[in-house]
C-alpha cells in the first residue's frame, strides 16, 4: 500500500462543484482511471480520499490536494495523465507525489480577493484603512448546542499580512489568513467587512487561493 498526494486546480464553473461533489467527482475519475485504490474495510467500504481542507463554495483554487492509498506501484506521471483525461473540466492535477508535511499542519493560506468596483483608487485606500485597524469584527457561523447561531469575532489576529493593487475598475487584495484545524478563517469575513465600510461601491468579488502554508510559512507539499 503506497500513500499518494495528488494537487490539483478548481477553476472556472468547478468553483461551484460543492465539497461533497468533488468526493464523489474524485472517486469516479479514480474508478475510470484504472487506479488500484485501497477501500476501507466493513460493512460499506470506500475508497481512502482525504483533502487537506475543504474550500468554500464560489472559491477558486490553485493549490488543492487530495491523498489516497493506492494498492500497486503506479508512476506518478501515469496517475496524474490518466486523472487528467477522466476529471471534468476546470478540475485539472497539477502534480503527484508522496506525501511531505500531514494535513495537520497547515496554518495560513494565501488568497487573492479581486474587488470589481466603482473607483479603484478610493476602493483601495479604504480597504487599506480597514485592514490597518486594531480590531476588525466580523460576524461567524457557529454552533451553540444543536443551533446555529452567528458569534461576532476580532478577525485582525487572523490575518498574517496583506497588500493591495488596484486598475482600472477593479482592487486585487492578496491576503494571507489562519488556515486549518486550530485556526480557520473564511475571506468572505473580510469580504463582508469590507463591504459594510463602503456600501454600494462594490459591485462584484472573486476568491482565488493560491497557497497552503506551514508555521514557517514554507510552502505545503
Amino acid at each position: 500500500m503506497q500513500s499518494v498526494r495528488i494537487f490539483f486546480e478548481k477553476t472556472g464553473d468547478a468553483k461551484y462543484i460543492s465539497h461533497l461533489d468533488l468526493m464523489r467527482c474524485f472517486s469516479r475519475a479514480i474508478k475510470r482511471a484504472d487506479i488500484d485504490i485501497c477501500y476501507t474495510e466493513g460493512y460499506n467500504p470506500h475508497p481512502f480520499l482525504t483533502f487537506s481542507l475543504p474550500l468554500s463554495l464560489g472559491t477558486e483554487s490553485y493549490c488543492e490536494s487530495v491523498d489516497i492509498k493506492i494498492n500497486d506501484g503506479m508512476p506518478f506521471d501515469e496517475i496524474k495523465k490518466k486523472l487528467n483525461g477522466t476529471l471534468p473540466g476546470g478540475i485539472s492535477v497539477t502534480a503527484v507525489g508522496e506525501p511531505v508535511n500531514k494535513a495537520d499542519k497547515i496554518e495560513f493560506a494565501e488568497f487573492d480577493i479581486v474587488f470589481t468596483v466603482k473607483d479603484a483608487q478610493a476602493a483601495e485606500r479604504e480597504i487599506v484603512k480597514i485592514l490597518s485597524q486594531d480590531e476588525i469584527l466580523a460576524e461567524k457561523k457557529s454552533k451553540q448546542g444543536k443551533k446555529k447561531v452567528l458569534k461576532q469575532i476580532n478577525i485582525k489576529e487572523n490575518i498574517k499580512s496583506f497588500s493591495l493593487k488596484s486598475s482600472d475598475g477593479c482592487v486585487t487584495l492578496n491576503i494571507v489568513l489562519t488556515a486549518g484545524v486550530r485556526s480557520n478563517v473564511n475571506p468572505s469575513l473580510v469580504i463582508d467587512c469590507v463591504s459594510k465600510s463602503i456600501p454600494g461601491e462594490i459591485e462584484s468579488t472573486d476568491i482565488i487561493k493560491r497557497k497552503m502554508m506551514l508555521s514557517d510559512m514554507t510552502e505545503f507539499i
